[in-house]
C-alpha cells in the first residue's frame, strides 16, 4: 500500500521538498505575527491542524514502505530546524521597519501548499477515503476560515 502512494525515495524527497517549501513561508509568517503583537492563535492553531495529521499520514507511509523509524524521525528534524529557522528571519526581515510585507510569502506558501495537496495527499486521502475526501477536505476549509474569522 505504501508504495501505491509513492512513498519510494522519490515520494519521500517530494514529501521533504513540499513540506519544507511550505513550512518556510508559514514560519515566515508566524515571526511576523510575533512583531505585530503576539502569535496569531488562528494562524497557530491552522498550521497545527494542517500539519499533524500530514505528519503523522506521511510518516506511517514512510515506514510502511520500509524507512527506520531514526531516518523518519531525522527527515521531520530537518523540517522544523528549517521552519524555526524561517521564523526567526521572518521576526528579523518582515517587520514594519524593513518596508516588506509577508504577502509574496503567504502566496508564494499558498501555491507550495496546493501544489503538495493536488500531487499527494488528495489521491492518498481518496484512496482511503473515496467519495467522503471532498467534504472531508471542504469541512477542514470551513473550520479554518471560521479559526480565521475569530
Amino acid at each position: 500500500m505504501a508504495e501505491a502512494f509513492g512513498w519510494g525515495a522519490l515520494g519521500a524527497s517530494g514529501l521533504l521538498i513540499g513540506s519544507v517549501l511550505d513550512g518556510i513561508p508559514e514560519s515566515f509568517v508566524l515571526g511576523l505575527t510575533v512583531l505585530q503583537g503576539g502569535v496569531s492563535v488562528s494562524l497557530l492553531a491552522a498550521v497545527a491542524l494542517s500539519n499533524l495529521p500530514e505528519g503523522m499520514s506521511s510518516s506511517s507511509g514512510l515506514r510502511q514502505a520500509g524507512w527506520p523509524r531514526n531516518q523518519v524521525v531525522a527527515m521531520w528534524s530537518v523540517v522544523v530546524l528549517v521552519s524555526g529557522t524561517a521564523a526567526a528571519a521572518g521576526y528579523g526581515m518582515l517587520g514594519p521597519a524593513s518596508g516588506r510585507t509577508g504577502a509574496l510569502v503567504q502566496a508564494f506558501a499558498a501555491g507550495a501548499l496546493l501544489a503538495m495537496l493536488a500531487d499527494t495527499l488528495l489521491p492518498q486521502a481518496y484512496a482511503v477515503e473515496g467519495v467522503l475526501t471532498g467534504s472531508l477536505v471542504v469541512t477542514g476549509f470551513a473550520v479554518s476560515l471560521a479559526l480565521s474569522a475569530v
